[in-house]
């Protein structure tokens, strides 16, 4: 038996993320088997993931999973799986918007859909949340184009414009566009000894939102400037808000959990441009479970973060001065400035409805190949959630 295993992968950049793209057909099929093929893969749990493909960092620790559509009102179905990086976790939790992003330039390179210029129009059917994402891509000479004058910021030079529509991802997460079905509510905070304002709100992945002010910081901070502290009581939010919207335990990622402050100026994470408080609507930081912030902001999160900020009462609506709607609503993250454009509609009381998003991105392929995967990786125990369980037989047999 050979000791490894010969496994077709893709990258592709999306954003200001990057991926390991593989196809439906040579992931394993049981939970298990799957999960230790993907730590193995990535050469998790290593703070370096020197042994796999993984980039030892969030933002390139993550895998696009494409197979033919599940639905009729699909073209092809996307599995988004973040990877951790010093901890056996695999998270089916979030859709990634950057990642996203990829999925029909990688469908149309693929031939999977037919390609149509100057546009084609790919319905990509998101499996982490059961939604159609509309992606929007620029076509010439039978492929996806490569070189335009959308700019990123986070990501050096120009491309193609993605357009990515997430108008009917409310409720992605639990159901529901406010999930406790106000847009705002308090929590006690243990470090704090008081009660804190935050905002639930649910569109193409559910987040809160916490003032940064009450937090004690300024909330331009960047990656590597925050103290333990706030991260755990950010967490201690998202735990609320996790029993409050009655998501499972299990989960780590989400809701996303989203320090927001008022428009002002600061200098991004490169050093080299000052944000002014002119250009954005406010200031947005996410953070994670486990001491990390993003070096600029999720795909899915400013999605939601737009929405949120044209809903009355909300944390954002108030950073921001106002919820009119519709608006470009400009993000200021570690790297840059993020638009995007949505327009929400008042019902009445506490009820809202989107009526669209949209964003873009440029994305691309970086890389095809083999990945080696380690035979004796795929039969160890001990990876999080499948203690006890062997690997499938037939899984692996379906890998070599």
């Amino acid at each position: 038996m050979k000791e490894q295993i010969r496994v077709p992968v893709t990258m592709m950049r999306g954003g200001t993320s990057k991926a390991v793209f593989l196809s439906q057909r040579d992931v394993p099929t049981d939970p298990q088997a799957r999960l230790r093929f993907l730590l193995a893969l990535f050469g998790s749990p290593d703070v370096r993931q020197i042994d796999g493909l993984g980039g030892a960092d969030i933002l390139t620790s993550k895998c696009a999973i494409i197979g033919p559509p599940s639905r009729p009102d699909a073209d092809i179905d996307y599995t988004f799986v973040q990877i951790g990086i010093d901890q056996p976790t695999v998270s089916f939790e979030i859709v990634c918007g950057n990642i996203s992003s990829a999925t029909g330039v990688y469908a149309l390179q693929e031939g999977l859909v037919p390609v149509q210029e100057p546009v084609t129009t790919v319905r990509v059917h998101n499996t982490n949340t059961g939604k159609i994402l509309r992606m929007a891509v620029q076509c010439a000479d039978g492929e996806p184009r490569v070189e335009g004058d959308s700019e990123v910021d986070g990501v050096p030079g120009t491309g193609a414009e993605v357009a990515l529509d997430y108008s009917d991802t409310s409720g992605s997460t639990t159901g529901r566009l406010l999930p406790t079905g106000n847009a705002r509510d308090w929590v006690h905070i243990s470090k704090l000894g008081r009660e804190i304002p935050v905002s639930v709100v649910d569109v193409g992945t559910a987040c809160v939102f916490i003032r940064a002010a009450d937090l004690g910081i300024a909330g331009t901070e960047l990656p590597g400037q925050l103290s333990p502290d706030i991260y755990e009581m950010a967490e201690e939010v998202r735990r609320w808000a996790v029993e409050r919207c009655n998501l499972p335990a299990s989960g780590t990622l989400t809701p996303y959990q989203i320090l927001i402050s008022e428009a002002q100026d600061y200098r991004t994470i490169a050093g080299d441009r000052i944000v002014e408080a002119s250009e954005i609507d406010f200031v947005a930081r996410m953070v994670l479970n486990g001491g990390a912030m993003h070096k600029a902001f999720p795909g899915g999160g400013s999605v939601c973060l737009s929405v949120a900020a044209q809903i009355a009462g909300t944390i954002p609506a108030d950073a921001r001065g106002t919820h009119a709607a519709p608006a470009r609503i400009r993000i200021g993250h570690p790297s840059g400035v993020l638009r995007i454009f949505a327009n929400v509609e008042h019902l009445g009381g506490n009820e809202w409805t989107v009526r669209e998003v949209h964003f873009t991105r440029t994305a691309r392929r970086l890389l095809d190949g083999t990945a080696y995967v380690r035979r004796s990786r795929l039969e160890a125990e001990g990876a999080e959630g499948a203690e006890g369980a062997s690997t499938s037989a037939t899984a692996v047999a379906a890998l070599s």
